[in-house]
């Protein structure tokens, strides 16, 4: 996944939490858009989780997606 996608999800005017879905089948959720940091060339995400901290290669994310609880909602 391209860093601009990520971002495209982070910046929309009315945010939605989502979840970062990994190739591996990883679920890392994306409760806010403050919660995820890029290094400086936009290759990897840093998602925090409550005190946990999720390092993510971007090119791991097969996809982002809505949960079903708040796609309704939306």
């Amino acid at each position: 996944m391209k860093a601009l996608t990520l971002e495209d999800a982070l910046n929309k005017q009315k945010f939605i939490p989502f979840d970062l879905v990994l190739n591996n089948a990883r679920v890392n959720p994306v409760k806010h858009p403050e919660c995820v940091m890029f290094n400086e060339v936009k290759t990897v995400a840093v998602v925090a989780d409550g005190e946990h901290l999720h390092i993510v290669d971007l090119d791991h994310v097969s996809k982002i997606s809505i949960p079903a609880r708040l796609a309704k909602a939306a």
